[in-house]
C-alpha cells in the first residue's frame, strides 16, 4: 500500500469522505457526498464536520507552530503550504469560524460544511492574473501519529488561541451577512465564507434565485471574487448540502449530548453463527483458546472468530474486528468456553493457507461409516438420511425452516448415545444437561448451537419453564422464530426481551408430542440392537480420530461449497414437488444436501432421501387420521351412501359412526359443527331447522384435498422460493 492509499484508508476508517480536487477547488459538485476513488495524480479534499464529529484548527502562518508543538503524539497535523492543519475530535464540535488577531494573522476554525485539502496533495496558489498554480510543495505529515483523536477545545486549544490575541468572539451569522453584503468577503476563507453564508441564505430565503442574487453580490463586492463558474458550482454544492440537511433532520434525533437516533432505510445486516453474505462470502463462528495482554497482564479466555472465504480469500477475524462491526451487527457471545477448540487453530490456520478444497463424498462417507459403525437402523435409508441431517446443521440458515431430528423407542434403544453423538458431529451440539431455559435461549441466539434435548424433565424450573421450552420449540424451526421474555430495568419498569431461537434441534423420547411440535420433526424410530460390537460401541472423539477430521471437514464444507449449495435449492424443490406447504419445507435443507452429495459422487442418494420422505408421510397421514376428529368426519361422509342434511340428523348419523368405525364417545353439537365448517362445509337457517347447503360429493373431494389426504386434482400457486443469505 503506498502513502496515498495508506493515508486515505486511515481517513475514511476514521469516519471522514475524502473526495478530487482540481487544485484547491472540488472537482466536481456535491463533494459533501462523494462515494468514488481518488487517484494518485489527483489532490484531494477532506470533508469535516457532521457525523465524523472532526474539525480542523487551520493556521495559515507555520511560525505559529511552537505554540501547538505538544499535539504532535496526540493528534494528526498536516502541514500545508504557508502553515498547518490540526485534526481535532470532538463531543460537540464547535462552528466554522474566521479568527484574526492585530499581528494580522488568521487562524480558521474548519468544521460543519468545509474541508481542507489531505496529506499528499500538491499545494495550489493564485498568481496575480487569478490562476491557480502548483507552488511544488506538498501537505505532509508532521505528527508522530495519523489517528484522530479527542483534543479538549475549550481547555487546551482556546487557552493557546488567546494567548496569540485571537478575538473568539464569533459575530452572529446575521451580521456577518450584513457585513459581506456591504464589503464583500475576506481573502482567507473566501470559499469557505461564501459556501457557508449561500447556506444560511437558502435557509432563510427558501428561494434559490433571490439566494444565488445575493451571493453572486457578496462575491462582487469581494476583493478576489469567484469567476462566475466557479460561484455556480459552489452555490450549487450549497443547495445540495441544505437539501441533504433538510433531509437529515427528518432522519437525525438529538436525544441528549450521548444520545442520537437516526432512522435507517432498511435494517444492518445480521450476522449469524453462519453466515452467506450476499457478495457470497461464507462466515462461519468458531471459538478458540485465546491469550488476551491488557497493560501487560496475560488472561486466557475462548474467544469467538469467524473463518471466512470469499472474493478477497480466506481470513480469520475475532469478533470485535472494526471490518465485521462497520458491516454487521450481531448477538454473538464473544466467549464461550464449552465450544473450545470444536475446530482447532492449527487447522484453521492450515485451511486459511490451503487452496485445496474438501472432498464433499469422503465427507459424506465418513458419515455414513460411523452410522453404521455406532448404531444399528432398522431401514437403511436412516443411515442416508442421519448423514444429511448433520450435515445440514452447519448449513441450516440457508432455509426458511430447519427440521427437528425426533428419535423415539422403548428403553435401552439407544437415545442418549444418538444425542451424544450428534453433540460431537453437528455444529455446536450442546445437550442441555440441567440448564435453565433462560440460558437456552441466550445460547442458541449467542452461539447457533445445536440443541439436543434427551429428557426435558431434568431442565430447570416449573410450569413458566415448561411454557418457555414449547415457546422455544414450536418457533425456533423457523427462520424468523422468536422467543418474547419480559426484562426488568433499573427503574423498575418490564421491557420485552426478543431472542432469536431458530437452530436445528434434535430430540430422544419415549412418550410422543403433541400435534403442534410433532409436526416440526422428521420421526426415526429406533429398534434396540441385536450386534454386540455396536451395542458396546460408544462414540467418543478423543478414541475415534474419524469423529474430529468429519467435523473438521464440515466446517470446511460451508466455507468451500455455501455458495453452491444454495443455488441447488430450486432443483432440490422441485424434487418433493408432491410435499407441500410445511412438510415441504422441512424436507427442504435433507433432500439440498443429499443432491449436493449426489452430484458429488454419492450414488442412489436422492432415492434413499425420496423412501424416507414417503414413509414419514404417511405415517404422518395415518396419525392425523387416528388423532384428528376432523379427518375421521371426513372418512364417514365420504363413505356414506346418503347424508342427511339437517344439523340434528347429522349430527346423530356422525355420532353413530364415530361410535361404530372408532369407538369414540359422543361429540357435543357444537364441536361437530365446528369440525364441519373448518372442512368448507356451510349452513343455513330455514323456517324449521338448520340445513347443511354442500354436503355434495364434490366438495368432500376439495376438503380431503385440503387436508392433504390426498394430492391435488389441480395445479395451485405458489411463491418461488425466497433467497435466503442470512
Amino acid at each position: 500500500m503506498n502513502l496515498r492509499e495508506e493515508t486515505t484508508t486511515s481517513l475514511r476508517e476514521q469516519g471522514l469522505r475524502v473526495f478530487p480536487l482540481r487544485d484547491k477547488r472540488p472537482a466536481g459538485s456535491n463533494w459533501q457526498n462523494y462515494e468514488g476513488e481518488v487517484t494518485e495524480e489527483q489532490s484531494f479534499g477532506i470533508v469535516l464536520g457532521r457525523e465524523s464529529k472532526i474539525f480542523v484548527i487551520d493556521v495559515d502562518d507555520y511560525s505559529l507552530f511552537p505554540n501547538f508543538t505538544q499535539f504532535l503524539d496526540k493528534t494528526y497535523i498536516v502541514k500545508t503550504g504557508e502553515g498547518f492543519h490540526i485534526f481535532v475530535k470532538a463531543d460537540t464540535i464547535p462552528q466554522t469560524m474566521r479568527l484574526d488577531n492585530n499581528q494580522s494573522q488568521h487562524i480558521d476554525i474548519q468544521s460543519t460544511g468545509t474541508y481542507v485539502v489531505g496529506e499528499t496533495s500538491e499545494h495550489y496558489e493564485k498568481n496575480l492574473n487569478g490562476v491557480y498554480v502548483k507552488t511544488g510543495k506538498i501537505y505532509e505529515k508532521i505528527s508522530d501519529t495519523r489517528n484522530i483523536n479527542y483534543v479538549d477545545y475549550e481547555t487546551e486549544i482556546k487557552p493557546i488561541l488567546k494567548k496569540l490575541g485571537f478575538d473568539l468572539a464569533k459575530k452572529p451569522i446575521k451580521e456577518e451577512l450584513s457585513d459581506s453584503i456591504k464589503n464583500g468577503v475576506p481573502k482567507g476563507n473566501r470559499n469557505n465564507t461564501l459556501f457557508k453564508l449561500s447556506c444560511n441564505v437558502l435557509k432563510s430565503i427558501k428561494d434559490t434565485e433571490i439566494a444565488f442574487n445575493h451571493i453572486s453580490t457578496i462575491n462582487e463586492k469581494s476583493k478576489e471574487p469567484l469567476d462566475a463558474q466557479e460561484l455556480v458550482k459552489l452555490f450549487k454544492s450549497a443547495t445540495t448540502y441544505v437539501n441533504d440537511e433538510t433531509l437529515e433532520s427528518n432522519k437525525k434525533f438529538k436525544i441528549s449530548d450521548r444520545i442520537q437516533y437516526e432512522l435507517l432505510d432498511e435494517s444492518p445486516k445480521e450476522l449469524r453463527a453462519i453466515t452467506l453474505d450476499e457478495d457470497k462470502t461464507r462466515l462461519i463462528l468458531v471459538y478458540l483458546p485465546t491469550k488476551i495482554t491488557e497493560n501487560g497482564i496475560n488472561t486466557f479466555d475462548s474467544k469467538a472468530y469467524f473463518v471466512t472465504n470469499g472474493t478477497e480469500g480466506k481470513k480469520i477475524l475475532p469478533i470485535d474486528d472494526p471490518i465485521l462491526k462497520k458491516k454487521y451487527v450481531t448477538s454473538i457471545f464473544s466467549s464461550f468456553k464449552t465450544l473450545n477448540d470444536k475446530w482447532k487453530n492449527k487447522d484453521v490456520q492450515e485451511y486459511i493457507q490451503s487452496n485445496d478444497k474438501v472432498n464433499p463424498k469422503q465427507v459424506f462417507d465418513n458419515l455414513y461409516k460411523m452410522e453404521t459403525t455406532y448404531f444399528e437402523n432398522e431401514f437403511d435409508y436412516d443411515y442416508h438420511f442421519q448423514s444429511c441431517w448433520i450435515t445440514h446443521t452447519y448449513f441450516y440458515t440457508l432455509f426458511d425452516l430447519t427440521p427437528y431430528n425426533d428419535y423415539f423407542g422403548m428403553k435401552n434403544v439407544g437415545k442418549s448415545k444418538r444425542l451424544n453423538f450428534l453433540r460431537i458431529t453437528t455444529y455446536n451440539g450442546i445437550l442441555s444437561g440441567d440448564s435453565s431455559i433462560s440460558s437456552i435461549f441466550r445460547t442458541i441466539q449467542g452461539t447457533g448451537a445445536t440443541l439436543l434435548l434427551d429428557e426435558t424433565e431434568s431442565l430447570k424450573g416449573g410450569k413458566d419453564d415448561r411454557t418457555d421450552l414449547e415457546n422455544l420449540l414450536r418457533n425456533g424451526f423457523s427462520k424468523e422464530g422468536m422467543v418474547i421474555r419480559s426484562k426488568e430495568t433499573k427503574k423498575r419498569e418490564f421491557t420485552p426481551e426478543f431472542f432469536s431461537v431458530y437452530s436445528p434441534k434434535a430430540f430422544g423420547h419415549i412418550n410422543g408430542f403433541d400435534n403442534v411440535l410433532d409436526d416440526r420433526c422428521i420421526k426415526t424410530k429406533l429398534v434396540r440392537t441385536i450386534n454386540k460390537n455396536i451395542a458396546d460401541s460408544e462414540p467418543d472423539e478423543k478414541e475415534d480420530q474419524l469423529i474430529y477430521k468429519t467435523r473438521e471437514s464440515l466446517y470446511r464444507l460451508f466455507l468451500d461449497y455455501a455458495d453452491e449449495i444454495h443455488d441447488l435449492i430450486p432443483e432440490a424443490k422441485s424434487l418433493i414437488k408432491e410435499q407441500s406447504g410445511r412438510e415441504m419445507k422441512l424436507w427442504l435443507p435433507i433432500i439440498t444436501m443429499a443432491l449436493f452429495y449426489q452430484n458429488h459422487g454419492v450414488e442412489g442418494l436422492i432415492d434413499k432421501i425420496m423412501a424416507k420422505i414417503l414413509l414419514t408421510s404417511e405415517d404422518k397421514k395415518i396419525s392425523d387420521i387416528e388423532d384428528n376428529n376432523d379427518f375421521k368426519i371426513l372418512q364417514i361422509l365420504e363413505q356414506a351412501a346418503t347424508i342427511p342434511t339437517t344439523s340434528k340428523q347429522l349430527y346423530n348419523f356422525i355420532n353413530d359412526d364415530l361410535a361404530r368405525q372408532f369407538n369414540l364417545e359422543r361429540l357435543g353439537d357444537k364441536i361437530i359443527k365446528e369440525s364441519l365448517e373448518r372442512l368448507g362445509f356451510r349452513n343455513k337457517r330455514t323456517s324449521k331447522s338448520v340445513e347443511w347447503v354442500n354436503l355434495t360429493s364434490e366438495k368432500i373431494q376439495e376438503a380431503k384435498e385440503r387436508v392433504g389426504l390426498i394430492q391435488p386434482t389441480q395445479t395451485t400457486l405458489f411463491d418461488n422460493y425466497s433467497t435466503n443469505k442470512m
